[in-house]
């Protein structure tokens, strides 16, 4: 038996891809386990948490014992950077999403679609929940926000430090991180954990500094950061009625939705760079202009005075652009002015490259320029040429015509998703377009702010939602891609074996 083991850990060591996501999603199981000296009378859930992960860890050292050893390779040269990476990705995230459901299973707490809903929020950073927090034990609500931290982080940023690899920029790209990085994929990752790792601590600190229980200064730390949502109280951050909290999770916030490639260069303090950066120009902007309409329309309506509406509409506009989706109060109780600015910043989300979901606001920045630079170019004299540039992380970038197209590309098929899940949300409930609308467009921006359908919903419209959540993620390309890779390596395989 000894023997064996000793052979198994390194076959393990030079497997693939596969068996070494399998041995991180165990421990990402086990991790709540942690918890039990602090809470001893949570040890009665501990097998909920025990079973899956061993299970787990069994199954990925049966992969490394079975496969056959083999250097990495690309197998499909022909296929595209994109194409290589979007089978590894997807895989980590449906064994992931399985994973994170077990638990609930095991313990009797959820049924298998409700388990695997609450998982694929959690993952996919959305924040929408289907359990009652007040009354979850900690051990689950630390594996709740687990979840939503190492999903909004990524799985390819954590494998770029543990696995390397050529592949891992494929897949890195594959997985939604659309800003290049320039230098070395382990380094940077490694850089970027560590920031999280000491934003979590700090953010953890003032959490409690500002009277905040530990526990919940942990779990809503992780939850900001990745611009998630889950909270450990159903009133969410508005639980506390504090303006420091509400301060602490605004930074927290703005720091998850940043891209990852601006985080480096201001730990760099390059901070010169970071001002030419379009992208952030833009959020000032964004910002300025969403809060002072949100403000107007709640004062205007007798809603709140105006420091009250300072307050609320700050929070409010961080919160929503940063799909994180924590909230002080019903927003569906607002002005419907208020409520639309909401959906509009669903739509727009968060940087390029962070956690945050939505079409981003690289995306609708250069929508704007063209759109601006079409009008010049009708009033102007034909012969009037320029050319359009933006600031990326690393350096004026033209804005040529295939940047042009894969943006228009994007949110073209973007708008047909939410115009296809909120008629399925529609045919399947008993609700409005517009209730079907707000619903689909939080699930799909990955935000988690809901009107209430999700409570009382039906398996159909959780499978939708579901759907809606990793392909809001993972960016809707990468799932038809990676779905695409593994029906043709199916095939593939099929007709080897039919040919011999």
């Amino acid at each position: 038996m000894v023997h064996t083991i000793r052979e198994l850990i390194p076959r393990l060591r030079r497997s693939g891809y596969y068996p070494k996501v399998l041995i991180f999603i165990a421990l990402c199981i086990a991790a709540p386990l942690l918890v039990l000296p602090f809470y001893p009378s949570e040890l009665r859930e501990a097998y909920a948490f025990v079973i899956p992960s061993v299970l787990c860890a069994a199954a990925a050292f049966a992969a490394a014992y079975f496969a056959k050893e083999k250097p990495e390779a690309e197998p499909y040269e022909w296929q595209s950077p994109l194409q290589k990476g979007s089978l590894p990705v997807l895989f980590a995230w449906c064994a992931s999403i399985v994973g994170g459901a077990l638990p609930f299973i095991i313990s009797g707490r959820l049924d298998v679609v409700h388990a695997l809903f609450e998982s694929v929020s959690g993952w996919s950073t959305a924040g929408l929940t289907v359990v009652d927090v007040e009354a979850l034990p900690r051990i689950f609500l630390l594996h709740r926000a687990l979840m939503q931290y190492l999903g909004g982080l990524g799985f390819i940023i954590i494998f770029g430090i543990v696995i390397g690899g050529r592949q891992m920029m494929s897949m890195y790209n594959a997985e939604g991180h659309t800003a290049g990085i320039r230098t070395t994929l382990r380094r940077s990752s490694l850089t970027i954990i560590l920031i999280y790792t000491g934003c979590l601590v700090v953010g953890t600190a003032l959490y409690r500094f500002y009277e905040m229980p530990i526990f919940d200064a942990i779990c809503h730390a992780m939850s900001a950061l990745s611009t998630a949502g889950f909270s450990t109280h159903a009133a969410s951050i508005g639980y506390y009625n504090s303006i420091p909290i509400e301060i602490i999770t605004i930074l927290l916030m703005l720091i998850g939705s940043t891209n990852f490639a601006v985080l480096l260069l201001i730990v760099r303090l390059r901070f010169k760079r970071v001002a030419k950066i379009s992208e952030v120009r833009f959020l000032g902007w964004v910002l300025l202009i969403f809060i002072a309409l949100t403000m107007f329309s709640l004062v205007a309506h007798n809603e709140f005075t105006l420091l009250q509406g300072l307050r609320h509409s700050v929070f409010a506009v961080f919160s929503t652009l940063s799909t994180t989706g924590y909230h002080l109060e019903n927003y569906m109780l607002w002005p419907p002015f208020a409520l639309g600015l909401i959906m509009l910043m669903m739509i727009l989300g968060g940087a390029a490259g962070s956690t945050a979901g939505g079409i981003k606001l690289v995306r609708a920045y250069i929508l704007v320029r063209v759109t601006k630079s079409n009008i010049l170019r009708r009033v102007s004299p034909s012969h009037r040429v320029s050319a359009m540039r933006y600031g990326t992380p690393q350096g004026d970038e033209p804005i040529d015509n295939a940047l042009v197209r894969d943006t228009l590309e994007f949110v073209t098929v973007y708008a047909a998703v939410i115009f296809i899940g909120t008629l399925l949300l529609a045919h399947f409930n008993d609700c409005t377009l517009m209730e079907a609308l707000y619903e689909f467009m939080s699930v799909f921006s990955t935000i988690g702010i809901s009107n209430g359908l999700t409570a009382r919903a039906t398996t159909p419209t959780l499978i939708i939602e579901m759907l809606g959540m990793l392909l809001g993620r993972l960016e809707i390309f990468i799932v038809f891609i990676g779905a695409y890779s593994a029906f043709d390596k199916i095939r593939d395989r099929v007709t080897k074996k039919s040919s011999q």
